[in-house]
């Protein structure tokens, strides 16, 4: 069973915050950044694993604004297109 991940969209619109979910598998991760970088989306993604079928595990925040993602653990920022190419590289596509 592949692991699952959730993808929290919070966004600013003229009513208020508003927050989305989404849930994918860890191996759609790729196919989610690419959708970002290519809807030139506002707002950020917050990325959790899945722990006992629910959200528990924060991995990461994604700013679509500035095309950054800040990873929870190293506290490592990098470039989404830079997390594009090294996973596309990975995944040799």
């Amino acid at each position: 069973m592949k692991e699952k991940h959730f993808a929290y969209r919070i966004h600013r619109e003229t009513t208020g915050l508003v927050c989305t979910h989404y849930e994918f598998e860890e191996d759609k991760m790729l196919d989610l950044l690419k959708e970002i970088q290519n809807a030139k989306a506002k707002g950020i993604y917050w990325i959790f694993k899945q722990l006992d079928g629910k959200p528990q595990e924060a991995l990461s925040i994604i700013d679509c604004e500035h095309n950054r993602i800040y990873y929870h653990y190293s506290g490592e920022v990098e470039d989404l297109q830079d997390t594009i190419t090294k996973l596309s590289k990975s995944l040799n596509l």
